[in-house]
């Protein structure tokens, strides 16, 4: 059985966040992957999310386009300079940025605009910098 769309997708993604290069010392929380971070942790726990797909094809024989976003949730301890969460948000965000595009056959997964830094959160232990970026796919055109 031929995988679908939404896995190749969803792998390609996935391929996508393993291969951002943080600095020393910082971690990476992987979706579907087990990670119990610490107070003192400094780490970015990645999320892949599906949206509503967009129908192009008036007689629905193509597939449509799929489009979702990837959020890398930056998560530095209290007490740190925040300044350093500021950095790693911009490496996850130049990581994906606009023009990128992730292959896999026969999938092909771009980011047409640029990734949203969110506002400064702080929950419990640690600061929080969400960084958006936003992804479609589009489907394969017959010959």
């Amino acid at each position: 059985m031929a995988d679908t769309p939404e896995k190749t997708i969803y792998q390609a993604l996935l391929a996508g966040v393993q291969a951002i290069a943080l600095p020393t010392g910082w971690e990476k929380a992987l979706p579907g992957a087990s990670y119990t971070p610490t107070a003192t942790s400094r780490f970015v726990s990645f999320e892949i999310h599906f949206n509503t797909s967009i129908e192009t094809d008036l007689s629905l024989e193509m597939d449509p386009i799929r489009q979702g976003f990837v959020r890398g949730n930056v998560m530095l301890p209290k007490g740190r300079a925040i300044v350093d969460g500021y950095e790693v948000a911009g490496l996850v965000r130049a990581a994906l940025k606009r023009g990128t595009k992730l292959y896999r056959d026969p999938v092909q997964v771009r980011f047409d605009q640029d990734p949203a830094l969110a506002n400064l959160m702080t929950p419990e232990t640690h600061h929080q910098i969400p960084v958006t970026a936003f992804w479609r796919s589009y489907p394969s055109v017959p010959a």
